[in-house]
């Protein structure tokens, strides 16, 4: 049996984003993934597609080794067209990093770091957000909190440990 992709029709799109979405929340997010991949192929510019397939690949993060997708998740963001999008989904993609992160021993300080970077996306996508949407700030407030709960600490460098120890 050979093994071939097949398109879907243009037509079914709409049916296939649904679909998508309805996998996420069943959290299956490699079939929701698949699924946009699928819409992709046929349509490489489909905002709606990207932003499920961004979401799917982050639903994944938790798992060490789908920790390599990060490069792929950044140009997949790099393609949607509204800046405001752009920013905030780096604030995810660099949130749910640092999530993952929180549950790995010795991880704290990295987690700390991105959790610092996802603020800093959602600043940007506050200053851009269309009017009324709110989901920047709720999702900076989150970090926030979670760094303070966490009691989570920027990385020590290298000297200032050796300056500690030397003391």
């Amino acid at each position: 049996m050979e093994l071939i992709l097949h398109d879907i029709h243009a037509d079914a799109i709409e049916s296939a984003l649904a679909k998508a979405r309805q996998y996420r929340s069943l959290l299956e997010p490699e079939i929701a993934e698949s699924i946009c991949l699928d819409i992709l192929n046929i349509d490489d510019n489909n905002q709606q597609a990207l932003v499920i397939y961004i979401l799917a690949l982050t639903d994944q993060l938790h798992h060490t080794e789908k920790q390599s997708q990060i490069k792929q998740l950044q140009k997949t963001i790099a393609r949607l067209d509204s800046e405001y999008e752009q920013y905030y989904y780096t604030g995810i993609m660099n949130e749910r990093r640092a999530r993952f992160l929180i549950s790995q021993p010795m991880s704290h300080s990295f987690a700390y770091a991105d959790f610092v970077a996802a603020i800093a996306a959602y600043e940007q996508a506050e200053k851009l957000s269309p009017e009324h949407n709110d989901d920047a700030i709720l999702r900076r407030n989150s970090c926030i909190r979670t760094i303070e709960k966490e009691k989570l600490q920027p990385r020590r460098d290298s000297e200032d440990i050796l300056v500690d120890m030397e003391s």
